[in-house]
């Protein structure tokens, strides 16, 4: 599966663009601010229908227009597809083949995508639901089902507050409405975790061996840290229990797998606080090469990459690595500021774009 055109109507700052008969591996060039990143990240929305770069949509819409649109089209062995996503307000409405599709959980991932991007360290040092965010985005990479359980999941979550906080104000409310959503807590719960673990468990059937080539004596894995990890329904309702009394008086949800979390664990100690930050670039590195092999491999998808100036910041050893790995391969968008960072030889065929205002590109 690889992208042939792409355009954008009032994204960011560009009120009308469009690429045309893209190729393997499409270079992005020009000066910082002229939109490089924003040709990334549409491509990056198009498949998941959220940003990388913002929580909030309206950011990503051109100064005084009503709606941005992304349209996108696909190409894989002998069939085309054609794929639009617009957003207008709160309003976020998906299309394939001109089709409106009702339901955006059933668009999400029509194409698959792997991001290099200088501010995936945030994975190491940021907070738990930095981590768990991005695992559920690569999840839904694979399986949309997973996409469902989370929807359900966190309403199940919202309800539940909502009601204890109800009880923290009224301690003669009835209970038995949180032993109802405590089961469907747990029987989801359950679910979520088991693909979290599984997913864990195949990053790490890969992760050392691809860190050894930056780092030959070193070693890296991922833990999972988890309330629900390894437990049966009847264990998860006995904790549920067992923290009742504070989750009430808390008027919050203290137990659940929205609590989850994981840590990389760099030489059998936490990157975090142990690493240094170019080793940490290097786990996540890692991690990404890793990813792509799991969907390649695993679940014989082959992503599309996208590489944020990801060159600038690595020797030409390791950018040879790289590509190694990934050329001829996947589809491939790397963007940046200077050709000249990007060292390696042996990238024949390439599609370079160059940006040099908002309204104006020439690839040759």
């Amino acid at each position: 599966m690889h992208i042939t055109d792409l355009e954008l109507t009032n994204f960011r700052k560009f009120s009308k663009f469009k690429l045309e008969n893209l190729k393997l591996i499409n270079v992005i060039i020009g000066k910082n601010g002229v939109g490089k990143t924003s040709i990334i990240e549409s491509i990056y929305f198009g498949s998941i229908a959220k940003s990388f770069k913002s929580y909030y949509d309206d950011v990503l819409l051109k100064e005084k227009k009503s709606f941005f649109k992304i349209k996108i089209d696909l190409k894989k062995d002998n069939f085309n597809k054609k794929l639009e996503i617009i957003v207008n307000g709160k309003n976020k409405k998906a299309k394939k083949e001109g089709q409106l599709i009702k339901k955006l959980s059933d668009y999400i991932c029509e194409y698959s995508v792997i991001l290099f991007s200088p501010d995936d360290i945030r994975l190491i040092k940021d907070n738990p639901n930095t981590r768990r965010n991005y695992l559920n985005i690569e999840l839904s990479n694979i399986n949309k089902n997973y996409i469902k359980l989370i929807n359900s999941y966190n309403k199940l979550i919202k309800n539940k507050n909502d009601y204890l906080k109800k009880v923290n104000l009224n301690f003669n409310l009835d209970r038995g409405y949180l032993d109802v959503l405590d089961e469907k807590i747990a029987e989801i719960g359950i679910s979520i975790c088991n693909y979290r673990k599984e997913y864990i468990e195949n990053i790490n059937k890969y992760i050392n061996n691809i860190f050894k080539k930056f780092k030959r004596e070193d070693t890296i894995k991922i833990e999972y840290i988890s309330d629900f990890l390894d437990k049966n329904k009847d264990d998860i309702m006995h904790l549920l229990k067992k923290v009742r009394d504070k989750e009430i008086s808390l008027g919050l949800t203290t137990t659940g797998i929205h609590r989850d979390d994981y840590e990389f664990i760099h030489n059998e100690k936490n990157a975090a606080n142990y690493s240094s930050q170019g080793t940490q670039k290097l786990i996540l590195l890692s991690l990404k090469l890793s990813e792509i092999k799991i969907l390649d491999n695993e679940y014989k998808i082959k992503p599309i990459l996208l590489l944020d100036d990801l060159f600038s910041e690595l020797d030409e050893t390791n950018q040879k690595r790289i590509m190694r790995l990934i050329s001829k391969k996947y589809q491939t968008f790397i963007t940046t500021t200077d050709l000249n960072n990007i060292k390696v030889k042996d990238l024949k065929d390439i599609n370079v774009i160059k940006i040099r205002e908002v309204k104006e590109n020439e690839r040759k």
